[in-house]
């Protein structure tokens, strides 16, 4: 009966390596979520970004960014030595959103990448949403060359339909794949803007449906309810608890009402300054430091 909270801004924040620029226009984004990002288009961007964090206090960030046309990260190749740098100097944890990625571009960053947060999508996903010319199969293979260069890596499930938790058989049933720690699920959420901005998000019953599957598929791994998913009032808490009652146990800012239930229900709840992807060796230096306690004065009495 544990639920462990994220809460990456502002010590967690993400940076785009790109900018505002991508080459897909994904039909879920249209380069919507590249707004919230901090720019870093060039190496020196990156390493003046990572110092002020640092300088701020700042614990890790999210390197991601737009993609090219193939399915990669815009600009990374260009970015690999300065994100060298940003890990000598200023000591960040660092998570990288990949994308699709070559082994030689794997192996140059194993070292300084902490943990990799990568989407497994599925092959229709990938050919009428991201409208990327690649299967389901580029992506395993992106994870292994990811493992065998030493990152953490951390699988990311989209629920579109409620059958996604068959792209993690791949997974599953390669012998030599130690299971993942962690997997994240993400939800389908309807965004202004965006092609896709009418579609119908997943209802809370089939979210809770297909994370129940797939923790019966990886019993041990910790499973995580994402950032990336509706936060419309009528739906938001009533997914948080289908993820919760389906064996949820890490949740990215989950809203005041889920909270409430939760320690209601007995759940003890631990709050951690970073994105839900967070490898269990680094807990520590991400729990969040609650202020101390300031005891009340005294009431002192006038006499008359």
């Amino acid at each position: 009966m544990r639920l462990k909270t994220y809460h990456p801004h502002p010590k967690f924040p993400p940076i785009s390596l790109s900018g505002g620029q991508c080459q897909l226009n994904c039909l879920h984004c249209n380069r919507t979520y590249l707004r919230n990002m901090t720019p870093a288009q060039t190496p020196e961007d990156l390493v003046a970004a990572c110092r002020a964090l640092r300088d701020a206090g700042a614990i890790g960030a999210l390197l991601s960014g737009g993609s090219t046309r193939d399915g990669r990260i815009l600009n990374l190749k260009g970015h690999i030595e300065a994100i060298r740098q940003v890990k000598a100097e200023t000591g960040l944890i660092l998570n990288l959103h990949p994308g699709l990625m070559a082994e030689a571009t794997a192996r140059a960053l194993g070292p300084v990448i902490d943990f990799a947060s990568l989407e497994i999508p599925s092959d229709a996903t990938i050919r009428d949403v991201f409208r990327l010319q690649a299967t389901r199969a580029d992506y395993v293979a992106t994870y292994d060359r990811l493992r065998e260069a030493g990152m953490h890596v951390v699988p990311h499930v989209a629920i579109y339909n409620g059958s996604e938790d068959q792209l993690l058989t791949d997974l599953a049933a390669a012998t030599r794949r130690p299971p993942p720690e962690t997997i994240v699920v993400i939800v389908f959420s309807p965004t202004r803007d965006t092609p896709m901005a009418q579609a119908a998000p997943p209802a809370p019953e089939l979210v809770g449906e297909t994370i129940s599957r797939i923790k019966t598929m990886f019993p041990e791994a910790e499973i995580a309810l994402g950032c990336m998913r509706p936060r419309n009032r009528n739906i938001r808490t009533a997914l948080e608890l289908a993820a919760l009652d389906a064996g949820v146990v890490r949740m990215e800012l989950p809203s005041r009402a889920t909270l409430d239930t939760a320690r209601a229900r007995g759940y003890a709840v631990t709050r951690f300054d970073a994105c839900c992807a967070l490898p269990v060796a680094l807990e520590g230096r991400a729990r969040h430091a609650e202020p101390l306690h300031q005891p009340r004065r005294p009431q002192h009495s006038v006499s008359k």
